[in-house]
């Protein structure tokens, strides 16, 4: 469009210059003719003369969903010689909103200085690419544009970013804590309350408690028992204390055929971000905890015991990818037999205690559940509701006269984790 402009201009002023030919008129168009030549002369001086910095403060090497995370260029002119135009194109990946307009058009004046921030909003998890993708000078004509950026190496105006799923700070429930002894204390017909907190205080084998000492992790310590004692009470023997919560992530996370693709991506977080949430109130609690994911195509189980461990699961759970189909599973949906394999030595009483995280209810889960039941195994669902899927409760008002021991938590898109899961 510029050059379009500037041949109009060049043109109208040689006819008029022809037709009337005053000296004014000859002076203008000697100044057109060599406006290009003096705009490309000025636009090299100001690439000479302009230097800038991007701010590497700025750069976290990590995110929460919905945190904040900026970048700074900072411009300065060392010249006299005013920079008119200088573009600035900043990195939006995908799944970064960025809170302001990510291509500035600034100027310089000579001897100033000028610093632009742009700050982006944590919207899905992933690696993602920020920072600035280019600089250019333009002439004031709009003719040329010169990059400063090709003198610099990519890895020093941009940086990966990895966005978390959000853990949301959830209270201590004992419902999640402690499912698995209620379950194996109905098979022995004794009561809850005795079972949990009077039999361990009178020695009952396998569950006796101490007086905590210094030098006990601090995680160790019963909380709820210590509250009815006055007493910090810790487990004799660890080794055979409450088994090992198993969270058990379904790979399925199938498209309705009205759904949107933003609202996959949406529901895949919601329940990563109930995963990692719960994950952290049990290591918290002081249990160690087992994740279940499909990797590669095998069940791999992953022990989280400790801050450091929940943090790497956050990041394997960054790049954790779902399956949109069923017709891409190549395993089993759930991972029972490995489960039961594994439990057949006897470490796990009352088959074991499971938590499934799903982001697509179907009947074929139930169906599943139902066989974990049948192998004694406590089973607790969480999921994400979907209003467009037919099948989101299809066949669970059905069962649940079945699964009487199963707690279910649905959630919302919309919903705050630490209330559903209060």
């Amino acid at each position: 469009m510029s050059y379009i402009v500037y041949l109009f201009m060049l043109v109208s002023m040689f006819l008029y210059t022809y037709i009337f030919g005053d000296e004014t008129s000859m002076l203008m168009l000697y100044m057109l003719i060599l406006s290009p030549v003096l705009s490309l002369l000025l636009s090299y001086a100001s690439l000479k003369s302009l230097e800038f910095s991007i701010d590497e403060k700025v750069h976290a090497s990590q995110v929460e969903k919905d945190g904040v995370v900026g970048v700074t260029v900072l411009l300065q002119n060392k010249s006299f010689v005013p920079i008119p135009i200088i573009d600035i194109s900043f990195a939006v990946p995908q799944n970064l909103i960025p809170l302001d307009n990510p291509r500035p058009i600034v100027s310089l004046g000579p001897y100033k200085t000028q610093i632009i921030h742009l700050q982006y909003k944590a919207k899905y998890r992933g690696v993602a690419e920020i920072g600035v993708r280019d600089i250019k000078i333009r002439d004031f004509l709009g003719f040329f544009n010169f990059s400063l950026l090709k003198k610099q190496n990519k890895v020093e105006s941009t940086r990966e970013i990895t966005v978390l799923n959000k853990i949301s700070r959830l209270k201590m429930n004992s419902v999640l804590l402690l499912e698995s002894i209620l379950a194996a204390n109905e098979e022995t017909g004794a009561a809850t309350n005795d079972f949990n907190f009077l039999s361990c205080l009178n020695g009952e084998p396998g569950y006796e408690f101490r007086e905590y000492q210094p030098g006990d992790p601090l995680h160790k310590i019963h909380w709820k028992l210590s509250a009815k004692t006055d007493v910090f009470m810790v487990r004799k023997d660890e080794g055979r204390g409450i088994p090992r919560k198993k969270l058990v992530l379904d790979p399925v996370a199938v498209k309705g055929p009205k759904s949107k693709a933003g609202s996959v991506v949406e529901r895949e977080d919601k329940i990563l971000d109930a995963l990692i949430s719960v994950v952290d109130m049990l290591v918290r609690a002081g249990r160690d905890v087992e994740v279940w994911l499909l990797e590669h195509g095998e069940w791999m189980s992953h022990l989280v015991k400790d801050r450091d461990e929940i943090v790497e699961m956050q990041h394997r759970l960054a790049s954790y990818k779902f399956l949109h189909s069923r017709d891409e599973l190549e395993n089993e949906r759930l991972p029972v037999s490995t489960i039961t394999l594994q439990d057949s030595s006897g470490r796990i009483f009352a088959g074991g205690d499971a938590m499934i995280f799903t982001a697509s209810l179907d009947k074929e889960l139930y169906e599943i559940i139902e066989g974990m039941q049948e192998l004694k195994m406590t089973v607790d669902l969480v999921a994400i509701k979907n209003e467009r899927d037919v099948e989101k409760s299809e066949g669970f008002e059905k069962r649940e006269h079945k699964s009487t021991k199963m707690n279910l938590w649905t959630i919302g898109l919309t919903d705050d984790i630490s209330e559903v899961l209060a």
